[in-house]
């Protein structure tokens, strides 16, 4: 594996080279860390690599977390190639590295005379004293593992500062002349980059960062001087590395001139050079770098000189000692006793008992990273000692969002149990309650005598609007006077409120809401009760009465089946038809100032259909909302499931920002799981697609809406039917001027792919064009360009408009090689 002599490609450079990748590696799945998971793709990998943790979480709980199986791995290779992982892979060893360089002229120029114990015996009394702990279910152990560590680093510090620097700077750039616009346009690609819509922030952040600096200012004394001497994943791993096959040896030529004792980073070189002490090398390979005479290997025959680290019985001792002793103060749990074995935090979704949540609980930060509204916050002395640094939800800062269960899904120890969505909308985390003090009606009925003699409306409803339970948490208790004037004053139903805290986000009381969310222990699930009036009729429900300062103007209408949906848009409900049309629900809201908003709801029998006819009408710009939508000025189109939503301003004055707001709550009451576009888009080659063009689609009515020849095409040439998914995208490849299209399209049977070629054929030649044929793609010269058509399979894949025949052909080669053939 290492090499013993110099050259161009030095395992030295090796190692820097990895390091680099495996940090690039470790923030990529942390920024990104919500897209991978939702894809599907495990993106908690760095966590589950530490032996540290999943002994942790392990002994703690009393059984074997299998979800650490990559520790195992990373133990056995560490049996053999020594300790490789703190110099090649570890993040939080890569970053004490980083900020290490900044104090090297400090150091070697003596400017801060700072020493420190530097024996490296601490780590592993640490160590002791946290494994001891274990046994009594007491977990400390993620707050002192460099993974953890690393995690919350980037997540709690990192992100958030980076992403609040270039708001500031961005924001002040926008409002200035002529670099305004380039500024905002910069501003939205680092949002995207940062996979940041808005400015994320933690709560106690600033006692981490003291830590941290803590930390990281032992680099004044020596170079990674916590990898060195605290670090007990280090102390793991030192152990199982003595007697690795990989280790340091000095050879023949050897002139003991101390260059690699003064400069090695873990400070494990001794006797001027000759010995390396046990399990303290990392291999990062500085020594050999710097030998000039090149006596330094790290395999090959010989022993290695051994010298081992002085550990004593007295240490080990107090150390078991202090672990035992201290138990009683971890234990003082005020918050958990005043609150007769409970407290009102709210933990995320599927966290297990509170015991065995602490226990098992890294305090790895990952689920305060994915949460999509920010409203996991850590904990400080809010859970007791014991649970300082676990999640809780801040309701005031951020809700529980419905259709999200990512939390669960990168718990590294199962603290957080993954939830199906269908559960996790029927598990309560919290209940809610109204302060009759603070809200608005119920202040307002309580001066009733004086309401009557001056009448002004009181009513407020939004906590009922923003609730996503389908059958709704709040209702009202309504209270008319002799004039018919009303007065509905908020009430909770306990039996279904699942505690996601959207009511206390929403509440437009300032300062404390006047509906508070308190966690309850252990989660439960609610009773689900249907609503009977809108039986058979669900869609009406999907509309709120009222949107912050939008009213619905008159009713729902909804307009079901194919002579319905004539009635509604006669002369163009065939595209609609052409999918697996259900009904739509149309209504419009008003501001009271002259401002409308219309709201489509269209329904089909499945989620790629409802796609389907939002990829024909959508235009503008991704925003990030529901599976997928897009906005251009004010007008927006959303995807969701089987549903696609169309919202336009009837009027031009209404901002975009109003129109997001009415699509939201019709989003917010859409349960089920997320849903990606059809698979037959992963197909198409993604090079200088323009993916706004992407139409999915099954019958020629959508084809003809779309510009592949300069020649109409009356006949169905390609024999589209309900049978057929067929998906066509267009393409920029030549002076930014979209022109080329490529259609695919899927049949039944391969004998249709090939009547559908067949019938194309026929038509090109009819229309006199030239052909030939490359590697079975049968190509065409036309007006408009060059055509390429393949049948492969039960696929059938056409090329359109494209300036050359090895252009129309290459994309052709492209789908193939993409599409899913035995």
């Amino acid at each position: 594996m290492f090499q013993q002599d110099k050259n161009p490609f030095r395992i030295y450079n090796l190692r820097r080279l990895t390091q680099a990748v495996s940090l690039s590696a470790f923030l990529v799945l942390l920024i990104y860390l919500d897209p991978f998971t939702t894809a599907g793709r495990p993106a908690d990998f760095f966590l589950r690599l530490s032996p540290l943790a999943g002994l942790g979480a392990s002994l703690a709980s009393n059984e074997w977390v299998r979800e650490y199986w990559p520790a195992l791995l990373l133990l056995i290779a560490t049996v053999f190639m020594g300790r490789f992982f703190c110099g090649w892979l570890c993040p939080f060893g890569i970053t004490l590295d980083l900020t290490d360089k900044l104090f090297k002229g400090w150091r070697d120029g003596g400017a801060v005379a700072l020493k420190l114990y530097d024996g490296k015996r601490l780590k592993f009394y640490f160590l002791a004293f946290l494994l001891l702990s274990l046994f009594v279910s007491r977990q400390m152990v993620g707050w002192f593992d460099p993974l953890s560590l690393a995690t919350n680093t980037y997540t709690v510090l990192a992100h958030p500062y980076l992403v609040a620097l270039l708001s500031g700077f961005f924001n002040f750039m926008e409002r200035l002349p002529v670099v305004g616009s380039l500024a905002g346009e910069a501003h939205g690609l680092s949002q995207k980059l940062l996979f940041a819509t808005k400015e994320p922030f933690y709560r106690n952040h600033s006692l981490f960062l003291i830590l941290l600096l803590s930390v990281v200012l032992l680099g004044l004394a020596y170079r990674r001087y916590w990898c060195r001497n605290l670090c007990p994943l280090g102390a793991i791993l030192s152990l199982v590395s003595m007697g690795s096959y990989f280790q340091r040896r000095v050879v023949e030529g050897c002139t003991t001139c101390g260059i690699c004792q003064k400069e090695c980073r873990m400070g494990a070189i001794t006797q001027q050079g000759m010995a390396t002490q046990a399990g303290e090398c990392i291999l990062c390979m500085d020594c050999q770098e710097m030998c000039p005479s090149n006596a330094i290997r790290f395999t090959g025959s010989g022993l290695p000189r051994i010298e081992e680290v002085d550990l004593s019985r007295r240490g080990l001792v107090t150390a078991c000692l202090l672990s035992i002793g201290s138990a009683p103060m971890w234990k003082f749990n005020f918050p958990w006793r005043s609150g007769k074995g409970g407290h009102r935090l709210i933990r995320p979704p599927g966290a297990l008992p509170e015991e065995e949540f602490l226990a098992r609980c890294v305090r790895c930060g990952e689920c305060l990273r994915v949460c999509k509204t920010n409203g996991l916050h850590p904990t400080v002395l809010e859970a007791g000692l014991e649970g300082a640094w676990t999640p809780r939800l801040i309701p005031r800062i951020g809700y529980c969002e419905y259709t999200c269960t990512l939390c669960g899904k990168v718990c590294p120890s199962a603290a957080i149990k993954p939830q199906e969505l269908p559960k996790k909308q029927a598990l309560a985390i919290g209940k809610a309650y109204i302060d009759h003090t603070r809200c608005i009606p119920w202040v307002a009925y309580a001066r009733l005598p004086e309401l009557k003699e001056d009448w002004k409306d009181h009513n407020c409803a939004v906590c009922e609007e923003v609730c996503p339970v389908p059958t709704k948490a709040i209702h009202f208790n309504v209270y008319k006077d002799e004039q018919g004037r009303e007065l509905r004053r908020p009430f909770v139903r306990e039996e279904v409120c699942t505690g996601c805290g959207f009511c206390e986000y929403a509440c437009p009381v300032k300062g404390k809401s006047a509906i508070v969310v308190e966690g309850i222990q252990p989660q439960v699930a609610v009773v689900l009760v249907e609503l009977v009036e809108y039986a058979g009729d669900r869609i009406k429900y999907l509309f709120s009465q009222k949107v912050g300062i939008w009213s619905m103007k008159g009713k729902v209408e909804v307009y079901s089946g194919e002579q319905r949906l004539y009635e509604y848009i006669d002369g163009g409900a065939e595209p609609y038809l052409s999918y697996s049309f259900q009904q739509v629900a149309v209504a419009t809201y008003e501001d009271g100032t002259g401002g409308e908003i219309t709201a489509e709801v269209w329904e089909f029998g499945n989620a790629g259909d409802a796609f389907g006819a939002y990829s024909v009408n959508r235009t503008g710009t991704e925003y990030f909302m529901a599976d997928e939508a897009f906005l251009q000025e004010n007008n927006l189109w959303v995807w969701r499931g089987k549903y696609y939503l169309s919202l336009s301003p009837t009027t031009p004055d209404v901002g975009a920002e109003e129109v997001v707001r009415i699509a939201q709550s019709l989003v917010n009451k859409m349960a089920g799981e997320m849903y990606a576009p059809p698979k037959q888009l992963k197909y198409l080659p993604t090079e200088g697609l323009i993916y706004s063009s992407v139409k999915f689609f099954h019958q020629k009515i959508i084809l003809d809406n779309v510009s592949i020849s300069k020649k109409p095409i009356e006949e169905n040439v390609f024999g589209l039917s309900r049978d057929t998914d067929a998906i066509v995208g267009e393409y920029v490849i030549e002076k930014g001027i979209p022109t080329e299209k490529l259609l695919l399209i899927k049949y039944p049977d391969a004998e249709k792919a090939k009547e559908g070629k067949i019938g194309y054929m026929v038509l090109r030649r009819s229309w006199d064009e030239s052909s030939e044929t490359l590697n079975d793609i049968v190509c065409f010269k036309g007006e408009e360009g060059f055509s390429g058509v393949l049948c492969e399979g039960n696929y059938l894949i056409v090329s359109f408009m494209f300036p050359d025949e090895l252009w129309a052909e290459n994309y052709i080669k492209d789908v193939v090689r993409r599409l899913p053939l035995k």
